[in-house]
């Protein structure tokens, strides 16, 4: 955790800060802020190149393929030393010429020099016989690890691909990418790693500047996250290579600077989704969606698929299974698509968790911009289970639910995730309350609104209107992103 204090302008009550790590060319592409639900935060969130050294990591095959070709140099070097020298075991030879010295094992020579080349025999100029294969294997056998060590470096650096010639190593130079029709093609990660991680940094607003609070570093590219109610800590889901495919929840405080994580399940097959805390901010929310080839189609294209409601305790790590609800997929086999879902937890024994199925809609007559078709709410109690239908309300303009929670007064509210914005401003999606016993969709109360307007904030507002944020991104230097400004302003209207 790195914390740097934020610059105010007195003059122009005007916070500025610069953020760290802005030598990247990947991160202005993906760089959005967001202000906390109470105003106490800015979230800057932007895709980071982790690596220390980009050129030296750009080069890996390379120097893996260096190291090899050294280890191999020295082992020809060396046999052809130890056949143009032979010596005897047992007996001394001038280091320079190699002339026996006709001294016995253990006994110093006679003479001070070597009688053939000069060399005083003193220290280290005198070298004891050894047989030819004790030779060999002190030549061989530490070349052979540096030979190892590169074919290590090589072979887990090159990229591959598939090509109408099999699989091949992409490789020996990222500058032969730009050479037609070439064999072993390879891209260069000088700029851009093949592995870039989401960057979060929580800035603190305080009555005299904003600072930076926290970082936190999350793998897998840009994984959806959600802050707890209060604001202090952040959790994710993990479903990449890293992990084994395995589903994963992260969480990190904020405040304190430390997170953890938990396995949801062992199997592969599951697909997690975060969804929200807890009513009491404990437990995080997740769905895990379970995929196979065996659905049934229904009337309408769609399948039911079955999709479990997970919570993770983030003080003890412990994960329990709140109940199963429904999700969807379409596409028909054996290319299932599964559809956005989410879900969240209540208090209310009749309604201890809930999971609402969407369905993408592409821009048509209906809507231009396309968006998300409210289709199926599963209310799960210790009644049972009970199946709402919804009649397909259109939400326009987005292409997923961000996070969802469970209100006093018996709704499902779901916040939902619109799409990326061209510009680094802050952005926050519309929101929809659902009533978890007739299925009335309705939008947010008028309180709410004013706060949590239903379209996309391109302006940066905080949640009660009276500063504004905006990020400024430095392209002077070649290529390169030379400075990240987060500024806070008054609003205009001040």
């Amino acid at each position: 955790m790195s914390s740097d204090p934020g610059i105010e302008d007195s003059a122009a009550q005007a916070w500025s800060i610069d953020l760290p790590d802005a030598g990247s060319t990947r991160s202005a592409y993906t760089i959005s802020a967001r202000w906390s639900d109470d105003g106490s935060r800015i979230w800057i969130t932007r895709s980071v190149d982790p690596r220390a050294w980009p050129l030296l990591d750009a080069a890996r095959p390379d120097i893996g393929a260096l190291i090899i070709i050294f280890g191999v140099v020295a082992i020809l070097i060396g046999i052809a030393r130890i056949f143009r020298r032979p010596r005897t075991a047992g007996r001394s030879y001038c280091r320079r010429c190699n002339h026996d010295l006709n001294a016995v094992h253990g006994e110093r020579p006679k003479s001070p020099r070597c009688p053939e080349c000069g060399l005083p025999l003193d220290g280290r100029g005198t070298a004891r016989g050894r047989a030819r294969g004790s030779r060999m294997r002190r030549v061989a056998i530490p070349a052979l690890a540096v030979i190892a060590c590169g074919a290590a470096i090589f072979l887990t650096s090159i990229d591959r691909h598939r090509s109408s010639r099999g699989w091949s190593p992409a490789w020996p130079v990222a500058a032969a990418a730009a050479v037609p029709q070439w064999p072993w093609w390879r891209s260069s990660t000088i700029g851009q790693p093949a592995n870039p991680v989401l960057r979060i940094d929580a800035l603190r607003v305080e009555a005299d500047g904003i600072r930076l609070e926290s970082s936190v570093l999350i793998d897998g590219g840009n994984p959806p996250w959600v802050e707890r109610p209060d604001d202090t800590v952040l959790a994710w889901t993990e479903y990449s290579e890293d992990t084994g495919y395995v589903p994963r929840v992260g969480w990190f405080d904020t405040v304190s600077g430390r997170g953890g994580s938990a396995d949801l399940t062992r199997e592969h097959l599951p697909v997690p989704a975060i969804c929200g805390w807890s009513p009491d901010g404990r437990e995080v929310v997740a769905l895990l969606q379970f995929t196979e080839s065996g659905y049934r189609t229904r009337d309408d294209g769609s399948a039911i698929i079955d999709a479990d409601v997970m919570a993770v305790d983030t003080q003890t790590g412990a994960v329990r299974t709140v109940g199963r609800g429904r999700g969807r997929a379409i596409g028909g086999p054996p290319g299932w698509l599964l559809c956005p879902a989410i879900a969240a937890l209540g208090t209310d024994p009749h309604a201890r968790a809930v999971t609402l199925a969407a369905e993408q809609e592409k821009p048509s007559s209906r809507s231009t911009r396309g968006g998300l078709a409210l289709r199926e709410l599963t209310v799960i109690g210790d009644s049972g289970v009970r199946v709402i239908p919804l009649a397909g309300e259109l939400v326009e303009g987005n292409w997923g639910m961000r996070r969802a929670w469970i209100t006093t007064d018996g709704r499902l509210g779901v916040e939902f995730t619109v799409y990326q914005n061209a510009n680094p401003e802050l952005q926050r999606g519309p929101q929809r309350f659902i009533d978890l016993t007739s299925g009335a969709v309705s939008d947010p109360p008028l309180s709410t609104t004013a706060a949590y307007p239903a379209t996309s904030r391109t302006n940066g507002p905080s949640p009660d209107g009276s500063r504004h944020v905006r990020i400024e991104v430095d392209w002077s230097a070649p290529d390169t992103v030379s400075r990240i400004g987060v500024v806070v302003t008054p609003a205009p209207n001040e």
